[in-house]
C-alpha cells in the first residue's frame, strides 16, 4: 500500500478532492451525521474539515496509516492467519474451503473498510480506493439474493438464520451499514451503500413484524447504530424504525417467559445483553460492556431523531450509574471476567441472579479489583461512542471529559506504542509474567487471527477517525471539544466559512493557540472551549488579553465577537501533578493512590525500579513531590514524572501465608513513572496504577 502524505500535507490534499465550493449535502460526512437531527444540541462537522498537523494526534494519525492500517489489511486478507476476507471469497463463490474464526469474523474486514475510508478522505490514495472497491466487489457477491450475509452461517452446514443470537448475525451486518455509510459520504459511490440497503431492508422485513422467537437478537447491538445512520444516510424512515424495534424489544417480549426455539435454545431475556428490564425503565448498567454501550449509544442515536423523552431519561439515569459507581480511574467500564449478575430490587438490597450469567461486564457500585479487572478495549471504545452521541444531544462538558478520560487511557493502552500488537484486556495492576488471568485472551501482546480481532479492528477505525471528534457547530458558532495541533477548515452551521489553526503540545502541555485564520463577515459568534474537570486555575485570552474570570472546570468557556483575520485565543490549562484517592467503598484502593498529570493517568512498572527492590515494597509519601520530563526517545515520546519513594521491606525470614508483622526501616529512592497507556511495551514487567502509601 502506498505510503500516505505526510499530515501538513494532508489538507491541501482534501481541499483537492473537496474544493470549497463543494455543496454542504455533497461534503457532509461526519462520523455520525446529526447535521440534521432535530434533537441534537450540536451538530456534526465534515470530516474533511479538520486535519492533524502536529504533535502527538498527528503522530498517531501518520502511524495508523503507515503502520497499523496495513497490518490489519495484511493479516485480514491472510487464508493461513485472519481468513476474514477468504471467508467472503468462498461465500462469494471465489475460492473453495470452509468457515475459519470467530462468529464475527466478518466485522473485521467491515471495520477495516470503515477505516480505509476515514484515511482515504484525508489521503485520496487511489490505490487504498481501487482496494475498498475490490473488496465491495467481493462482499456483494457474498450477500444472499433476499439481502442477508453472515458467512459464519452461510459456510456452516445445518446452521440456520437467527436460531442463536451468539452467532452474532446482526452484528457483523450492523457493521457492514456502518461502514457503506462511511464509504458512501467519504467517496460519493453507492456501490457498498446498495449492499447495505438490501441488508437492511431484509432485517426490516424480518424483525419489525413482531415474532417474539426474535424478540432477544441481536446479542449485540451494533445494528442499532447502523440502522439509524443508515436512516440519516438515506433519509428512509423504515431503517430507523428497525433501529426502534431492536430498542423496544430489549427485555419486553420474552420477560419472564421461558421460550425456545426449534433447536431448543431457551430464548429468555439475559442481564448479559441489557434484556431482563426494559431500556425505558432501566436504572442500573448490568452486563457485557461491550453490549450495554453499543446499546446505549444507538439509543442515544435514536433519542437525537425522535426526541424520545424517556429514552434520553434512562440514558442520563445509566450514565450516572456507570460513571460514578462502576468505572475505573481509566475510563474501563468492564470490571468482571464472569460472574453471576447482581441487582438491587430495592434501596440497600444486593440479589444475585443465579440463574443468569455476564462476562465482560460492568460489576457491582464499587466493584473494581484492579489485578483482575477486565476491561476490554472495545468496550472502552464503546463508551467513548455513547459519551459522543450524549455531548451530540445536550452540549454538556462532562460527556466530553468522559471521552478524554477513556481515549488517553483505557483506549490508547489496548495498541502497542508503535502502531502494531494488540491487548484485549486492560488491568490496572499486573503481577508480571505469572499474572493469571480470569479468561481465554492474551495478556501479552497479540496479532489477530481466528480470534481476538474485534479490539484491534475497532481501535483502527477510532484512531482513523478520532479528528472528527474534535469539533461540533451550533447556530451560535464552534464549539472546541478536544485539543491537539490540527486546522479546522469548513462551514459554521449558518453556512459562513471559518478557518482555524490550533497549535499545541497538549496531552503534554496545557498550553493551546487558536488562530483564526480565515472569518467570514457578519454577526457575532461564539467560540467555545472546554475547560477539563481536572483544570483548576485555567485562563483564556485573546490577542493577549484575558477573558473574564478563571473558567469553571468541567464546563465550556464562551467567546463571543465580531472576529478578525488573525485573532489569536490563547487557553491555558494548567497540569500540576495530582495524587488522587477512590471512594473508601473501592476496598482495594484504600491507603493508595493513583497519579495524574493533566488527562493522564500514570502507573509505575518494575522495568523502572533497582533489581533488588521488590515491587510491592514501594510506597508513595502523601507529600511526594514530583517532577515532569518529556523523554522524545521512550515509548513513542512520553512525559515521564519523577519523585523519590520509600521503600518498606519486609525483613522477616519466617514464611507462610500469614506471619507476624516486623518493624520495617523505610528508606528512601527515586522512581519514575509512565503514561498508563504505554506500560506492556518493554516485556512484561509488574504494573500498578494504584500504590500505596506509607
Amino acid at each position: 500500500m502506498p505510503r500516505p502524505p505526510a499530515a501538513a500535507s494532508l489538507l491541501i490534499i482534501c481541499l483537492a478532492l473537496f474544493p470549497p465550493g463543494t455543496s454542504r449535502a455533497d461534503r457532509d460526512f461526519g462520523l455520525i451525521k446529526t447535521a440534521n437531527s432535530p434533537h441534537a444540541r450540536l451538530r456534526s462537522v465534515d470530516l474533511a474539515s479538520v486535519r492533524w498537523t502536529e504533535g502527538f494526534w498527528a503522530n498517531r494519525f501518520r502511524q495508523t496509516c503507515d503502520v497499523t492500517l496495513p497490518r490489519l489489511w495484511e493479516l485480514a486478507a491472510d487464508p493461513k492467519a485472519g481468513h476474514a476476507l477468504e471467508n467472503l471469497k468462498i461465500a462469494a463463490g471465489l475460492a473453495e474451503g470452509e468457515f475459519i474464526g470467530t462468529n464475527w469474523q466478518d466485522e473485521w474486514i467491515y471495520k477495516w473498510l470503515e477505516a480505509a475510508a476515514y484515511v482515504y478522505s484525508a489521503t485520496g490514495d487511489a490505490e487504498l480506493d481501487r482496494r475498498m472497491d475490490e473488496v465491495i466487489s467481493i462482499i456483494a457477491k457474498a450477500q444472499q439474493p433476499d439481502g442477508y450475509l453472515a458467512t459464519q452461517v452461510i459456510l456452516r452446514p445445518g446452521w440456520n438464520r437467527f436460531e442463536e443470537n451468539r452467532r452474532h448475525e446482526l452484528y457483523v451486518m450492523g457493521h457492514l451499514i456502518t461502514a457503506a455509510c462511511a464509504h458512501h459520504r467519504v467517496t460519493g459511490k453507492s456501490n457498498f451503500l446498495d449492499v447495505a440497503v438490501r441488508s437492511a431492508d431484509y432485517l426490516h422485513r424480518t424483525f419489525c413484524g413482531g415474532d417474539p422467537l426474535l424478540a432477544n437478537c441481536p446479542l449485540n447491538p451494533s445494528i442499532i447504530m447502523a440502522a439509524v445512520e443508515l436512516y440519516r444516510t438515506t433519509g428512509e424512515k423504515r431503517y430507523l424504525d428497525l433501529a426502534s424495534t431492536f430498542i423496544n424489544n430489549r427485555g419486553s417480549q420474552l420477560q419472564g417467559r421461558a421460550i425456545r426455539n426449534s433447536n431448543g435454545i431457551l430464548l429468555g431475556g439475559s442481564e448479559l445483553n441489557q434484556d431482563r428490564v426494559p431500556l425505558r425503565q432501566e436504572t442500573q448498567v448490568i452486563g457485557h460492556a461491550v453490549f450495554f454501550t453499543y446499546l446505549y449509544a444507538g439509543a442515544t442515536d435514536a433519542y437525537l431523531e425522535t426526541g424520545d423523552p424517556k429514552l434520553v431519561e434512562a440514558l442520563q439515569r445509566l450514565w450516572v450509574d456507570l460513571t460514578e459507581r462502576k468505572m475505573y480511574i481509566t475510563g474501563g467500564v468492564s470490571a468482571i471476567h464472569a460472574a453471576h449478575p447482581a441487582r438491587s430490587r430495592q434501596p440497600g438490597t444486593m440479589n444475585v441472579v443465579a440463574t443468569d450469567s455476564v462476562h465482560e461486564a460492568a460489576g457491582m457500585p464499587y466493584e473494581l479489583p484492579n489485578a483482575t479487572a477486565y476491561n476490554e478495549t472495545c468496550g472502552q471504545i464503546g463508551n467513548l461512542m455513547w459519551n459522543w452521541r450524549m455531548l451530540a444531544a445536550t452540549g454538556e462538558a462532562r460527556f466530553a471529559d468522559i471521552m478524554e478520560q477513556t481515549i488517553y487511557n483505557s483506549i490508547l493502552s489496548g495498541i502497542n506504542v508503535n502502531g502494531r500488537g494488540w491487548s484485549y484486556t486492560n488491568p490496572l495492576r499486573w503481577h508480571g509474567p505469572d499474572h493469571v488471568l480470569l479468561s481465554q485472551d492474551d495478556h501479552q501482546r497479540f496479532d489477530p487471527g481466528e480470534k481476538h480481532i474485534c479490539c484491534p479492528s475497532n481501535l483502527l477505525r477510532l484512531l482513523a477517525s478520532w479528528h472528527g471528534h474534535l469539533y461540533s457547530t451550533d447556530d451560535s458558532g464552534l464549539w472546541v471539544h478536544h485539543y491537539g495541533g490540527n486546522t479546522f477548515n469548513g462551514q459554521l452551521a449558518d453556512g459562513r466559512r471559518l478557518k482555524l489553526v490550533q497549535h499545541t503540545d497538549y496531552p503534554w502541555d496545557g498550553r493551546v493557540r487558536l488562530t483564526l485564520e480565515e472569518v467570514a463577515a457578519g454577526s457575532p459568534q461564539s467560540i467555545r472551549l472546554r475547560v477539563s474537570r481536572w483544570a483548576n486555575d485555567a485562563r483564556i485570552a485573546v490577542n493577549g488579553q484575558a477573558v473574564g474570570d478563571a473558567p469553571r472546570p468541567g464546563s465550556y468557556a464562551v467567546i463571543e465577537r465580531r472576529w478578525q483575520p488573525g485573532d489569536v485565543i490563547e487557553l491555558n490549562l494548567p497540569m500540576p501533578v495530582r495524587m488522587l484517592a477512590a471512594d473508601p467503598r473501592v476496598a482495594e484502593n484504600r491507603n493508595h493512590a493513583a497519579v495524574m498529570r493533566g488527562p493522564i493517568v500514570y502507573c509505575l512498572e518494575s522495568v523502572d525500579l533497582p533489581a533488588e527492590v521488590l515491587f510491592e515494597d514501594v510506597h508513595l509519601p502523601r507529600d511526594a513531590r514530583w517532577t515532569s520530563c518529556h523523554d522524545p526517545a521512550l515509548l513513542g515520546g512520553v512525559t515521564v514524572l519523577e519523585t523519590e519513594a520509600t521503600v518498606l521491606a519486609d525483613t522477616t525470614a519466617e514464611t507462610g501465608l500469614y506471619r507476624e508483622l516486623r518493624p520495617a526501616e523505610p528508606r528512601r529512592i527515586p522512581i519514575q513513572l509512565i503514561p498508563y497507556y504505554a506500560w506492556n511495551n518493554r516485556g512484561e514487567p509488574e504494573m500498578a496504577v494504584w500504590l500505596p502509601l506509607n
